[in-house]
């Protein structure tokens, strides 16, 4: 299926930039896409290979051989986690939508060339920009009809393989390299990459061990809990402790010093208060007759 968003790409700019008519563009555009393609495959293929190859699997001659090389993906991804929902066979299922949805461009290929060719150039483009003729009857009309439908069968088929196969390729992905498995799989999202992404990765990826994701998640959480353990025993907090925190709550005091309490209002009135042991308890002097006995109680 990529190979028809190859040729769209390749003939519209050998349309524009040379000096080809519509339909030597349209043949330039298959065999150079084609060619393109076919690179890419080998490449994704070797990495299939490679992968099936370090994990002891069987029938690995399938990473070469089209749209089987999607069921194999699926077997080297496994069983796929989708929010806590186990799915089974997604390797199948994206499979199918890919055979229908290369049966689809395929059709609509056939129909474009013939209408170009028997037919000869368009009197104009719809609002959709799809080319029409007029005067048409017999089966010229009935592959105009049909290629006018294309344009929105197409993106609905090419819609539907996407999800799945991104669904697959994250599946995949977490294996082999779990640390950034989601922006890998989102590559395929973006126009410039959504064609080639998944034939490069897995190329690159093929010498990685595949790994249990569900154990380096709780390999992950341990040592998360360790680096806890350490900052709690660094600064001897009892409280929580973490980088984000790592004085802990609700007193930020990580090296236990004694604190002052701040002063009561109105302390004075308190009936737990002290006798202020800096003034004397010796009566106030009255500056006569100092150390004299108050002669009014003689």
């Amino acid at each position: 299926m990529e190979i028809y968003g190859f040729y769209n790409f390749i003939s519209v700019a050998f349309l524009v930039f040379t000096q080809l008519g519509n339909v030597e563009s349209r043949i330039a555009g298959i065999i150079v896409g084609g060619v393109i393609w076919l690179a890419l495959f080998v490449l994704q293929g070797i990495g299939l290979y490679k992968m099936a190859k370090n994990r002891g699997l069987k029938r690995k001659w399938l990473a070469f051989v089209p749209f089987a090389n999607i069921y194999y993906i699926g077997e080297l991804a496994g069983e796929i986690d989708l929010f806590g929902h186990k799915i089974k066979r997604l390797g199948l299922y994206a499979m199918i939508s890919q055979i229908l949805a290369t049966v689809a461009c395929a059709s609509a290929l056939i129909a474009e060339l013939y209408l170009f060719i028997n037919c000869g150039n368009p009197i104009g483009e719809t609002p959709m920009g799809t080319p029409y003729w007029t005067e048409l009857s017999g089966t010229a009309l009935s592959m105009s009809r049909f290629y006018d439908l294309s344009f929105y069968i197409i993106p609905l088929a090419q819609q539907i393989f996407s999800i799945l196969m991104l669904v697959l390729l994250m599946g995949l992905y977490k294996k082999y390299y779990p640390k950034n498995y989601i922006f890998l799989g989102l590559l395929m999202l973006f126009p410039v990459t959504r064609f080639v992404s998944r034939y490069i990765v897995i190329f690159i990826l093929r010498n990685r061990e595949a790994i249990d994701y569900a154990a380096y998640m709780r390999a992950k959480r341990e040592a998360y809990m360790r680096q806890q353990q350490r900052y709690q025993n660094t600064y001897g907090n009892p409280y929580n402790h973490g980088p984000y925190n790592p004085y802990g709550y609700p007193y930020q005091n990580p090296y236990n010093q004694p604190q002052n309490k701040p002063e009561e209002p109105f302390s004075e009135f308190s009936k737990d208060k002290k006798p202020d042991e800096s003034k004397s308890e010796e009566p106030v002097s009255t500056g006569e007759n100092d150390g004299d006995s108050d002669d009014f109680f003689n």
